[in-house]
């Protein structure tokens, strides 16, 4: 599949285009939308097989009769379905977590309406030590916590810099009892919403 259609715009990708694949030395004309051939070219790099050998598997289940054009756009979107699944598995609460509970030193994940999704015992213990008296409540209620700038700002540093953490000042507060601190933030994703995993510097 050529460059104009990988970087199609939205617009283009819902017109028909034509195009000849040869399968077993037969040469096949088939109309789809632009969407079709984008994510079949992608189904066929994930494999490591051409196009054409997606198109051949296609007739082959269709040796008996039914239309090589719907076949090949269900299997356009099955494998759309399974990368959405997949991506919404990755992107979980318990994925979350794990990458929080995984480091040593105090560490949570906030979301985008400020609150606090997850945190690991270290982080318990940092904020214990700050504030006699506290006890843990799920998601941390009575727990403020803010960086010393807007949430999406940091988001977007963190989007600019893939894989670069972003040095971030942070102020907790419990009623009229404040700490502040240094830490080092990262950019994850829940079910589609930016979260912010913050690790404390000591």
């Amino acid at each position: 599949m050529g460059d104009d259609q990988s970087t199609a715009s939205v617009e283009d990708l819902s017109e028909l285009r034509f195009r000849v694949v040869t399968v077993g030395g037969q040469r096949r004309g088939i109309k789809l939308e632009a969407l079709f051939w984008a994510v079949l070219s992608d189904l066929a790099a994930e494999r490591r097989v051409k196009l054409a050998d997606i198109v051949a598997e296609c007739e082959q289940v269709l040796r008996e009769g039914g239309n090589l054009t719907a076949r090949l756009r269900y299997v356009a979107a099955k494998y759309l379905r399974e990368q959405l699944a997949d991506a919404r598995e990755r992107s979980s609460l318990s994925v979350i977590t794990g990458q929080v509970y995984a480091c040593p030193s105090p560490a949570f994940a906030l979301a985008g309406n400020r609150r606090i999704v997850a945190y690991n015992p270290a982080f318990l213990t940092f904020v214990q030590s700050r504030f006699l008296g506290f006890q843990a409540s799920p998601p941390a209620q009575g727990l403020r916590l803010a960086f010393d700038m807007q949430f999406a700002e940091l988001v977007g540093r963190l989007k600019a810099s893939p894989g670069e953490p972003q040095s971030a000042g942070f102020t907790i507060g419990i009623n009229e009892h404040i700490t502040r601190g240094r830490l080092n933030a990262a950019l994850s994703s829940l079910l589609g919403q930016d979260v912010i995993l913050g690790f404390i510097l000591a």
